[in-house]
């Protein structure tokens, strides 16, 4: 089973910086039921490894700003500690293989089609919201339509 560590992340505006940004790039959305933020993939592996119990102190994270990866993904900018993470590599001997930089993914950018889009992002630089913290294992099913997401354990 093809699984994750994450938390969902529900954008009220998403809708509005999917309109604005569209306009200038040919990409694959995510879906705004499929929003969350990845703490950990695992890849494929039995799920009853990881039901166990992680301490998840603070209650909520912010979301501060949007930007991109290159110009393959746009993201929105994560403001959380490295805490859960840590926890996660060391309760489940994962190996911590590239440095976390928490985000949630928006687009997987296939062509910018105007030089427009860069003017647009700024318009969502100072984005900016609370999101509750909640961590989940995640099943994920690859689909010709893209990836199907379902919560298979909450972590509390």
């Amino acid at each position: 089973m093809r699984l994750f560590i994450a938390t969902p992340v529900q954008l009220p505006i998403y809708g509005a910086v999917k309109n604005s940004l569209s306009k200038y790039v040919d990409g694959k959305w995510v879906e705004g039921w499929n929003l969350h933020l990845t703490h950990k993939f695992i890849g494929d592996d039995d799920p009853e490894k990881y039901k166990d119990r992680l301490d998840v102190k603070k209650k909520s994270f912010k979301v501060k700003g949007i930007g991109t990866f290159g110009e393959r993904v746009l993201y929105l900018k994560a403001d959380i500690d490295n805490d859960i993470n840590r926890q996660i590599n060391e309760k489940f001997g994962l190996v911590n293989d590239k440095p976390f930089k928490p985000h949630v993914t928006l687009c997987r950018i296939k062509n910018i089609k105007d030089k427009k889009f860069w003017d647009e992002l700024k318009k969502w630089e100072n984005i900016e919201f609370e999101v509750p913290l909640e961590v989940y294992l995640y099943k994920s099913t690859l689909t010709k339509k893209g990836p199907v997401y379902e919560k298979i354990y909450k972590y509390e």
